[in-house]
């Protein structure tokens, strides 16, 4: 047996479901058949007495590259629990316990058997998500390019006329507002969206909004605070969730904090509001690789904010509890990973204790564990999804298996419910278009069906439904919405299209608690099917090989693409359901 791949932590691999609900998993080799958890409270027997644990058979749920995962649900009556791992390959049996893996049972090795334990289960220590997350389809936004509305223009800067290609530079501003958004809703609603997230709002000089210069303001080019409310209020009318931006590791060099820093040095009240390491910060240059104050990506433009400092905690959180009070229904905090795990801790106990299903969002573009625990955020940007979906469909020397195995091991990375919550997405504003990347709408219809029948809390940035393609490289992934070509019908075909699969978010809600298998070689036939606890099975078919090939319809069509009878074409989905 492989027993370097055994592994199992009590992070992980032991965690609270709900209050009344553990799970049990653990990693093996492949090589492994079988795999029991002897579990029971800790003090079930006589004194003196051996204990014994009951019999659970854990079922493998994943297949990962170089290892299987197993997972059991136990409800321990006292909510206390005591096991180990009883691993089979072939005729050979080996013991897992927390001191390591032995040859029996017995787990004698020393004078105490060394049992994995889970202590208790407080009701206060669960992981709890906003459940209506599971369900929301988001819509990302990027204010100044999205829709102008005349009535909306509050600010006096010179606006370029709209979908004019030279406009590449930060400084560039083409007019999209908050009344334009509020005048597209219904628009947005029909393409079966449910939620809107809306990059940076907030005072600022550029277009992005990433340095912000008064965070209680809204930023005049993009309308009023009543414009915000009236935003707010319509979308919730429509059905539609809001979720800000929140700005909170870095800030402007026209926040009020960071001016009265520059002007008065380290007399300033707020000089620790930052992080300054030479008091000749001040000196001109755009970069901060001389290390005289950190900032974001080293612009000088935007130093760092001391998130470890109680007043700065204490100044964001009343920001957020603003936002809230306004109606916001989630809040996305940039460079998520760089603010300090003391204020998240804090804020979310201040903030949930208002609203409880509040949706907590990290920008984290790696590995996310410690800020998901159930004590700061709720979700992150699930950029491990989308680099497996864009890399299968980018590299054609991939296969579907490659595609099974990183899309596996994404969601062996969290809690159970944190995948229901996952951010996930197939681009955004800080890199290159998902049709860009992949090169083809055939591809592109095929990674949005891979989004929204996946687990997860989808996001679409706007013009993917009308095929909007733009690199990063100088913004292009930021082009204006071409309102023109919608109206005249241009992409109605696309859209059509697009509506159809965004739609298949409503049947995969019936699968969101269950099991998927999937169905795949060493080609790129892409096949897998959710099956849930009534008996109702949802199969997926993505063909992006060159050839056509012959599928098995046996459950009614939900969707399909490029299909004749039962043949599905080279680019074809077909997405059946019963």
């Amino acid at each position: 047996m492989n027993v370097y791949a055994i592994r199992h932590d009590a992070i992980t691999g032991c965690y609270a479901y709900d209050e009344n609900t553990l799970i049990i998993k653990l990693e093996t080799g492949k090589d492994v058949t079988a795999v029991n958890v002897y579990a029971n409270d800790p003090y079930v027997g006589e004194f003196g007495e051996r204990w014994k644990g009951d019999k659970i058979e854990m079922e493998r749920v994943a297949e990962l590259k170089n290892t299987l995962v197993w997972q059991a649900s136990v409800t321990p009556k006292y909510k206390r629990l005591q096991y180990y791992f009883e691993i089979t390959s072939g005729d050979e049996k080996l013991y897992l316990f927390e001191d390591g893996i032995q040859s029996s049972g017995d787990g004698k090795r020393g004078t105490i058997v060394q049992y994995f334990k889970y202590a208790w289960l407080n009701p206060a220590d669960v992981c709890v998500v906003p459940k209506w997350a599971e369900d929301v389809v988001w819509y990302q936004i990027f204010p100044d390019r999205f829709c102008r509305s005349d009535a909306g223009n509050k600010g006096g800067l010179k606006i370029l006329p709209w979908g004019k290609e030279d406009g590449a530079r930060f400084y560039d501003f083409y007019g999209g507002n908050l009344r334009g958004i509020s005048d597209r809703l219904e628009y947005i609603k029909d393409l079966g969206i449910g939620g809107l997230y809306l990059t940076p709002i907030m005072r600022s000089d550029t277009n992005h909004r990433y340095n912000v210069h008064d965070y209680t303001l809204v930023d005049p080019e993009l309308g009023s605070e009543d414009d915000l409310k009236e935003l707010i209020a319509k979308a919730h009318s429509l059905g539609l969730k809001v979720m800000l931006d929140a700005v909170f590791n870095h800030c402007g060099r026209e926040f009020f904090a960071w001016r009265d820093v520059m002007e008065n040095g380290k007399k300033s009240k707020y000089y620790d509001w930052f992080f300054i390491n030479d008091e000749q910060f001040d000196r001109s240059g755009n970069s901060t690789k001389d290390g005289r104050y950190y900032s974001f990506a080293f612009a000088a433009y935007m130093p760092k904010l001391n998130t470890n400092n109680t007043e700065v905690m204490n100044y964001f959180i009343d920001i957020c509890k603003g936002w809230v009070a306004l109606g916001a229904d989630g809040i996305r905090f940039d460079v998520g990973n760089e603010i300090s795990h003391a204020f998240l801790k804090k804020l979310r106990l201040e903030l949930k204790a208002i609203k409880p299903d509040l949706y907590l969002l990290g920008e984290i573009w790696h590995r996310s564990l410690p800020w998901l625990l159930g004590d700061e955020y709720d979700s992150v940007m699930n950029y491990q999804f989308l680099e497996s979906v864009n890399d299968f469909m980018v590299d054609k020397s991939e296969t579907a298996q490659d595609l099974m195995y990183a899309l596996n091991e994404a969601y062996s990375l969290y809690y159970k419910q944190i995948n229901g919550v996952l951010f996930n997405m197939l681009d955004n504003h800080d890199v290159d278009r998902a049709v860009t990347r992949c090169g083809s709408v055939d591809g592109l219809l095929q990674e949005l069906t891979m989004l929204i029948t996946m687990q997860g809390s989808p996001c679409i940035y706007y013009g993917t439904e009308i095929g909007m393609g733009g690199e990063l490289k100088e913004s292009r992934n930021r082009r204006c919405m071409d309102w023109d070509g919608i109206e005249s019908g241009k992409y109605d075909k696309i859209i059509s299209e697009f509506k159809s699969i965004v739609a298949l978010k409503k049947l995969f809600s019936q699968f969101k608690d269950g099991n998927i298998e999937w169905n795949v070689g060493a080609n790129r036939i892409v096949n897998y099917v959710w099956k849930n606890s009534q008996g109702k099975r949802l199969a997926v078919y993505l063909n992006a090989s060159e050839t056509s090939i012959d599928i098995a319809i046996d459950k009614p069509i939900a969707y399909s693409r490029l299909l004749d009878g039962s043949t599905l074409r080279a680019g074809g989905i077909a997405v059946l359901c019963g």
